[in-house]
């Protein structure tokens, strides 16, 4: 989820804005080959990947507006190097592999997604405006609609043989939950351990000024001669706000740390709340239990960039039934593991 105003709108053309926002088509296949719960990045790139695998028709429900969750508040920042040596090796690993299938997909789908080359200590990185990259790959996609929720599944012999919706019945060969958060559907049982983690950004007034490469994870040059900055880890914050105190702490720890900053004027803050788990790896896997239901939740801060690899590797698995080897740090069960042992912990008591 993400409250405040938020650049990213503000640099899409009508068009891509229009794309944010599908109708219900005139003719909508009621049982796809894949059906798809999400229209953040995530889910956007996995219809993209499912499309890209194989014929039979993929559709894509979302209950809002595409990117209205934690995509459309995210920086955007496409840096797996940045996470070299502070997170787990998979996880690194797959972000390379990412940035990877980002490129790949700039070049290939039809009017690219905006990719913009960023260097970074040395490294050929990346970013994209994530509003920008969601509509566009969602106007190439052969069906996805806004407003649409997902209320409940009914599991028939060991697979999802259907989910009701707010325009009716759907009976998909197979679905994928990309939902952010874990899916809270009646009948889904996936009970995991979960939170948001609130976040603020802010992007000043146009300036002159171009941050030295040793401010790069402070603040970053974007279009228009702005500065893009945050964000910040506001844990225990849980109200849906952007708090002045904390935009005026995040200018003023910028020009601690590089005082030509001072004087630069506001022109965008908003707060992202990040979906995430206790040891804050995402969820990519098969549903348990469940021989054609998969998900994928809780990215935290790297929804964006871990998108095109994750959907490459869902719609493999949909594909082939065997479990990529890039995902398998990233199996559902350590956090049922570690529910049940907590459990047990309080049991003892």
């Amino acid at each position: 989820m993400t409250v405040g105003h938020a650049i990213w709108p503000d640099q899409l053309t009508d068009d891509e804005r229009a794309c944010l926002r599908p109708g219900l088509p005139e003719q909508l296949d009621r049982s796809p080959r894949v059906l798809i719960v999400g229209g953040g990045m995530l889910g956007l790139a996995t219809a993209a990947a499912c499309v890209r695998a194989g014929p039979g028709s993929v559709v894509v429900i979302e209950r809002d507006w595409l990117g209205a969750g934690a995509s459309g508040g995210a920086a955007g920042l496409l840096m797996p190097e940045a996470h070299d040596g502070v997170d787990p090796p998979a996880l690194v690993d797959l972000a390379r592999l990412s940035l990877e299938a980002w490129r790949e997909l700039d070049q290939s789908w039809p009017g690219g997604v905006g990719l913009m080359e960023v260097q970074w200590s040395g490294h050929r990185q990346a970013r994209v405006n994530p509003l920008r990259a969601i509509a566009r790959v969602a106007a190439h996609l052969p069906c996805v609609i806004g407003g649409v929720e997902a209320r409940a599944v009914a599991i028939e012999g060991g697979r999802v043989g259907s989910v009701q919706t707010t325009i009716g019945e759907m009976r998909p060969d197979n679905v994928v939950f990309a939902t952010g958060t874990p899916p809270r559907i009646d009948g889904l049982e996936v009970s995991v351990p979960a939170s948001e983690v609130k976040g603020h950004m802010l992007v000043t007034e146009p300036t002159a000024l171009q941050p030295p490469a040793a401010m790069v994870l402070l603040a970053r040059s974007i279009e228009g001669g702005r500065l893009m900055i945050g964000g910040t880890l506001d844990v225990g914050d849980e109200e849906r706000v952007v708090r002045p105190q904390v935009i005026a702490t995040m200018l003023a720890e910028l020009e601690a740390a590089w005082p030509a900053a001072h004087g630069l004027s506001v022109a965008y803050q908003w707060a992202c709340f990040r979906p995430a788990h206790p040891d804050l790896l995402p969820v990519i896997d098969r549903v348990p239990s469940l021989s054609n239901a998969w998900m994928t939740y809780g990215h935290y801060k790297t929804g964006i960039l871990m998108a095109p690899a994750t959907g490459r590797a869902l719609a493999e698995w949909i594909r082939s039934g065997d479990q990529p080897p890039e995902v398998r740090a990233f199996a559902v069960d350590r956090l049922l593991a570690s529910k049940g042992a907590e459990q047990r912990g309080l049991d003892s008591h």
